[in-house]
């Protein structure tokens, strides 16, 4: 899996400088450098998730897009009664 090892080192360092906000409230520049950090931390995450994606396993997605059958859900009588 060495093709998620490069963003994975990333997340991992990115993560490692988060600070807690609210000590950091009054200074801009620290505010700006933790939005940025996120900000990569979240692109990085997004990169390992579509380099994974051919390996995930999508059995509930294919069971979510299940076609419905012809008339399901619907009442159907099965003698037909007069008005």
């Amino acid at each position: 899996m060495d093709f998620i090892e490069s963003p994975l080192c990333r997340l991992q360092d990115n993560i490692s400088r988060f600070v807690i906000p609210s000590a950091v409230l009054r200074d801009i520049h620290t505010l700006k450098a933790q939005i940025e950090l996120r900000r990569r931390a979240l692109r990085d995450i997004e990169v390992i998730r579509c380099r994974l994606k051919p390996f995930i396993n999508c059995e509930s997605e294919r069971q979510r897009r299940r076609p419905r059958r012809r008339g399901a859900g619907r009442f159907r009588p099965s003698v037909r009664r007069p008005f």
